[in-house]
């Protein structure tokens, strides 16, 4: 089928034009609505005890803070299973996430083994407005300082050796993340003139078939013209006898 046919095509079948082209426009007009999400970001950093050797808790880095972590990650995100990203600074954002939140230890490793270097935490929150991301960022990094607290005292830890916590940024920073209007708007458009053109295409096609399986039906439901009788040669034919000569 070729572009003149098809647009043939679209002229007799006006009605699927026209509703593809309804639904087009009401596929662009939604697009205008989004306004984006709301995103944040927070590092929740565990802190050792400080003492004489290590006063300064900020510089102190241990194996055990960073499994305490992973511990803390687990008991607040649940049993699921953890989502292996190729790179630590993924978002949900770009996961396509658009409602939810993640607490997860940084995973720098590649594609063969895990590498946990930091004994920090990373709380990711998306939501429709940004009051709901600072009220559940705030709810989450509660409940990691509740799990930590009762990790240590089922543990049995005295408080003076007590691990800590620390929220950098310390104040809650959200962000909105929207794409571009127009590139949607375009994209939609072009994806239901497309639908559209498709459709026209295939109920075109079927049509021609449906046609041609009638005309085939019709010439075989027509009987035969009879054949012509073929003319016999002369030499065939018997010669008549003479009548006898009267005597």
């Amino acid at each position: 089928m070729t572009v003149w046919d098809l647009i043939r095509a679209a002229v007799r079948r006006w009605p699927v034009l026209l509703a593809g082209a309804v639904a087009s426009l009401g596929l662009v007009y939604t697009t205008t609505l989004d306004d984006g999400v709301y995103w944040s970001r927070t590092q929740v950093v565990f802190l050792a005890p400080a003492s004489k050797a290590y006063p300064n808790a900020l510089r102190t880095t241990s194996e055990d803070l960073i499994i305490t972590a992973g511990v803390v990650a687990k008991a607040v995100s649940g049993p699921a299973a953890v989502t292996k990203y190729a790179s630590p600074d993924a978002t949900l954002v770009g996961e396509g996430i658009r409602d939810g939140w993640s607490v997860r230890l940084p995973d720098t490793g590649g594609q063969w083994a895990p590498n946990f270097a930091q004994q920090v935490l990373y709380v990711e929150v998306v939501g429709a407005t940004a009051e709901q991301v600072g009220a559940r960022q705030e709810e989450i990094i509660d409940q990691i300082e509740h799990e930590l607290d009762r990790l240590q005292r089922d543990a049995g830890v005295a408080p003076v050796n007590d691990i800590t916590v620390t929220v950098a940024p310390e104040s809650t920073v959200v962000h909105q993340v929207g794409g571009s209007s127009m590139r949607a708007a375009g994209m939609a458009g072009l994806l239901g003139a497309s639908a559209t053109f498709t459709l026209i295409a295939v109920l075109e096609t079927r049509a021609r078939r449906r046609d041609a399986a009638g005309r085939a039906a019709e010439a075989a439901a027509e009987p035969a013209p009879a054949e012509p009788a073929e003319p016999v040669p002369a030499e065939q034919v018997p010669a008549e006898p003479e009548p006898a000569a009267a005597r």
